[in-house]
């Protein structure tokens, strides 16, 4: 199953394809929250309304309610930006691109984002749309924190957990080393050593 063309099951529903020129190495299966205190303004939203419009009349027929979400998607393929990061709407289990995030700032997010893809995770933000009315049809996409639960985790914080376990693998392998390499130069040492000077054991062959 390749998640960039084919729809995948997610929790409990089945997602859309992530596109063409999505990042995607593996089939994601968990999704976690991408917080900071900044809220980011998505851009290119004029491109894409009739999706933008497709998920607020979803929203607006939905008695239950809920928290619009966003997904972003690294997308390395793009024939425009190398570096750039979809933005795409998610209500439910239905999902429709709004926009992109700027150049700059999408240039400092892709390499998290892909390393999220490589995990198998699906990073979100909260959206708010504004705009749609007759005085002013284009609908604006902002982003921000999304809400957290006890049961949820941050991405940054599970980046920040695994950097700091792979620091003590990589203390604890140097120690492994640094004993091993003590030995053989120990055991090179009293090879080299004297007869007179060599261990009794040694003397008698053992």
């Amino acid at each position: 199953m390749d998640a960039r063309f084919d729809s995948f099951p997610f929790q409990d529903g089945q997602f859309p394809p992530l596109g063409a020129k999505a990042y995607a190495p593996v089939v994601p299966t968990r999704a976690m929250g991408f917080t900071d205190d900044e809220e980011w303004e998505v851009v290119g939203e004029s491109r894409y309304l009739d999706g933008i419009r497709r998920i607020k009349e979803v929203m607006d027929a939905d008695d239950e309610g809920g928290t619009l979400f966003a997904q972003l998607i690294a997308e390395p393929l793009n024939e425009f930006d190398r570096h750039a990061v979809r933005v795409d709407l998610v209500w439910d289990y239905q999902r429709e691109t709004c926009g992109y995030l700027p150049r700059e700032q999408a240039f400092r997010l892709q390499p998290l984002v892909v390393q999220a893809a490589d995990d198998g995770l699906i990073v979100l933000r909260e959206a708010s749309l504004y705009g749609g009315t007759p005085d002013r049809p284009n609908i604006g996409v902002w982003l921000s924190p999304p809400p957290m639960s006890s049961d949820s985790q941050d991405y940054a914080d599970f980046r920040a957990e695994r950097a700091a376990d792979e620091r003590d693998d990589s203390a604890a392998a140097q120690r492994a080393d640094a004993v091993a390499r003590e030995h053989r130069e120990a055991v090179v040492a009293e090879q080299a050593a004297p007869s007179g000077k060599r261990s009794l054991w040694k003397r008698l062959g053992f």
